[in-house]
């Protein structure tokens, strides 16, 4: 049993500090401070006190079954989706909420179904008192509850809802006060935000330069796999990640000869290198061939801005002329250097020699 510490936690969710918590129980700052330390713990008439102004059992206050309450809130929003029918829904997270008044799961829960009667129901009053408990709803959780991942939720939540019902500045209010681990919530957020304004133009920009942020970040982290597994000499391992690599960046090569070129060879090597490491030949030399025939698209007097993303793939990147966007780029020697490293390992084998050859007509 460890009431302070569970005190303390229960604080901090409900984003207080001892003074508001000891102002709230009519004790001193100086017990609020004790009990969180352990070194003493509030009188047995104060539980109960204590447990309903956090919403919580007095089970939960001492620390008892909490993965009881879990279990329960999970099986409650189940008991919600297996309905099948949005009024039903709110009636079960209702009931919920009862039991677990401080439940930010199941607040946002409830939010998501006031939203959806604003969606279908014929009745405008219905309508707007649903749509203003789902706001208050999302705000409670916003503002008392400790949980970033709540947090956010909640603020997503909010942002549907207000762009469900045309208040776009207050969306986009909501949408910067989504925290850094939910980045993903901000960028998605703000390219709906711009949709339901049919403001096409903005969100071309937007969703251009997201998805173009977003293919660089996917990129460095198949680039910091690879590394990684080269260094380790996890050679049987980096093979399928290459692969799934050279899938990837093939995504924008439509509308454009070769897109990303750089990083493609770059994988290439990467493989045959394994292949070596791993004594296969005949699969060594095929990736050999493939940088080859990736050489084609290098330019031996390749400048950086011929290779800016807008005007390399205006197919995709229409919106996109900035001169700060620009691919990496390699020339021709690189290959040149490359392949002597390869002599050895082949000896004299005629494929290879012969690819060698043709290599230098």
């Amino acid at each position: 049993m460890n009431i302070g510490t569970n005190i303390y936690t229960l604080r901090k969710e409900k984003k207080i500090t001892q003074a508001q918590l000891a102002e709230k129980l009519g004790v001193s700052d100086q017990a609020i401070s004790k009990w969180e330390n352990n070194q003493c713990a509030p009188d047995v008439s104060l539980f109960p006190i204590i447990a309903d102004y956090f919403g919580v059992s007095i089970d939960r206050l001492f620390g008892y079954h909490m993965n009881s309450y879990n279990d329960e809130v999970e099986a409650i929003m189940k008991a919600a989706d297996d309905s099948m029918n949005t009024y039903k829904e709110i009636e079960i997270i209702s009931e919920g909420l009862k039991k677990y008044p401080n439940s930010p799961k199941l607040k946002t829960y409830l939010a998501f179904s006031l939203s959806m009667v604003n969606r279908f129901s014929n009745d405008k009053k219905e309508r707007n008192e649903a749509v203003a408990k789902a706001i208050k709803l999302c705000n409670e959780v916003v503002d008392t509850c400790g949980d970033i991942g709540e947090v956010d939720g909640a603020l997503n939540m909010l942002r549907r809802i207000y762009c469900e019902i045309g208040e776009y500045e207050k969306a986009a209010e909501v949408v910067e006060k989504i925290s850094a681990n939910g980045y993903r919530g901000r960028i998605v957020g703000k390219a709906q935000i711009l949709a339901y304004r049919k403001d096409y133009l903005a969100h071309a920009k937007f969703t251009e330069e997201s998805l173009l942020r977003c293919y660089w970040l996917m990129d460095e982290l198949f680039e910091l796999k690879r590394i990684a597994l080269l260094e380790q000499k996890e050679y049987e391992k980096l093979l399928p990640w290459c692969r799934a690599h050279e899938k990837f960046l093939a995504i924008f090569d439509e509308g454009c000869e070769d897109f990303y070129v750089s990083h493609k060879l770059w994988n290439c090597e990467a493989k045959a290198q394994a292949y070596k490491k791993l004594g296969q030949k005949d699969e060594c030399l095929q990736e050999l061939k493939n940088f080859a025939s990736l050489t084609k698209y290098l330019n031996p007097n390749a400048k950086a801005e011929n290779y800016q993303i807008g005007l390399r793939n205006p197919l995709y990147f229409s919106t996109i002329q900035d001169p700060n966007t620009q691919e990496e780029f390699m020339t021709t020697i690189y290959f040149e250097n490359l392949l002597s490293k390869y002599d050895n390992f082949f000896e004299n084998d005629e494929e290879y020699l012969t690819f060698k050859n043709q290599l230098s007509l």
